[in-house]
């Protein structure tokens, strides 16, 4: 005859193998579903995160906006600094600023500022300048060491338009420039390419434009 407490004990007995069984499964049921999910990224060449190609021909390795750092001119008022570009037909409102990128290309231990702007304007689009200057001159006065996209440059009779996004890679710098076919609208530059300056111990040194296959806007920042 089963006493109370026999009765008591093989009920929390059972209570027990069903709880283990239970766990058991649903580790099953997990791990598989891990599996699964393992399989598929493999599937589909999902690369680790930080990795990946780029996608514009020549662009390198980017480096980070944010690589100011050492550069005395980090602190730069380039609106006040740069006042040369005549902006009258713009209705001289002065210039904006639509990227500052720092990069050592010329291997110097410091990293020059490399500057898109272009004046303040009311149209629909207008051409922008990139300029480099000397990350270790004065930043009230910085020297200017190259200029590597005009405001009044023109392809097919028409202003080119440049990226406000440059890449650079060692001592690479690479622009993208989008520019008008005669029939495009002002919208619409139909045709890309892509711009390199080699660092060679003395100067940037230019690289023939580069037409890029396909066509699309380049964004102006």
């Amino acid at each position: 005859m089963h006493t109370t407490a026999d009765r008591t004990r093989t009920g929390r007995e059972g209570r027990t193998r069903r709880l283990a069984v239970l766990l058991f499964l649903a580790s099953l049921v997990l791990g598989g579903c891990g599996d699964r999910n393992d399989d598929a990224g493999a599937a589909r060449g999902d690369s680790p995160s930080g990795t990946g190609s780029d996608d514009w021909p020549g662009g390198g390795t980017p480096t980070p906006a944010d690589a100011s750092a050492g550069s005395p001119l980090s602190s730069t008022d380039w609106t006040r600094v740069l006042d040369h570009l005549d902006c009258l037909d713009a209705g001289n409102e002065g210039i904006e600023v639509l990227n500052t990128q720092f990069a050592d290309v010329r291997g110097t231990g410091v990293p020059d500022a490399f500057v898109t702007f272009r004046c303040i304007y009311r149209a629909s689009t207008w051409p922008s300048q990139v300029e480099v200057f000397d990350g270790s001159s004065s930043p009230d006065n910085p020297k200017r060491i190259a200029v590597l996209v005009d405001v009044d440059e023109k392809m097919n009779g028409r202003n080119l338009l440049a990226s406000s996004d440059l890449s650079f890679s060692g001592g690479v710098v690479t622009v993208k420039l989008a520019a008008y076919q005669a029939d495009d609208a002002m919208c619409c530059p139909s045709e890309r390419l892509i711009r390199t300056f080699t660092w060679d111990g003395t100067q940037l040194g230019r690289q023939p434009d580069k037409l890029v296959s396909g066509s699309g806007h380049v964004s102006d920042g």
